[in-house]
């Protein structure tokens, strides 16, 4: 994948997309998480259910999906975002200090991902 200056990723437990884009272009990526169907549950969500725990080679692929990218917008439900960007500030320190911001969303379609990435980078470069 080419790199681009800005990137967004919506990830889950189970499945992540990264874009990575400038103005005029795009490129995507979609990787999923390895073992879906072997995971352990093993630790206990603040809701009482189980969680399962993160997946190290899940996030190192994304991490890789990710080279280059200056700066980065993390999407995603429940607490996979914030596992990753944990993951990221620890094993791979220059993608973790590109991370502009952690949002919620549920389950957008790409394009609502892609268009508030957008609006959310030219916000942003707007405030420098």
């Amino acid at each position: 994948m080419t790199a681009h200056y800005h990137a967004v990723v919506w990830i889950d437990h189970q499945r992540a997309t990264v874009w990575q884009f400038t103005s005029t272009e795009q490129s995507n990526s979609v990787i999923h998480a390895h073992d879906q169907h072997q995971r352990v549950h093993s630790r206990k969500s603040s809701h009482g259910g189980h969680k399962s725990p993160a997946d190290p080679h899940f996030f190192a692929d994304v991490a890789h999906a990710l080279d280059g990218s200056h700066e980065i917008l993390l999407m995603g439900p429940a607490q996979s975002k914030q596992e990753f960007a944990g993951y990221l500030r620890d094993k791979h320190p220059q993608l973790g200090a590109a991370i502009v911001a952690v949002e919620n969303a549920d389950h957008p379609t790409d394009a609502e991902v892609l268009a508030y990435a957008r609006r959310h980078f030219k916000a942003l470069d707007r405030m420098f």
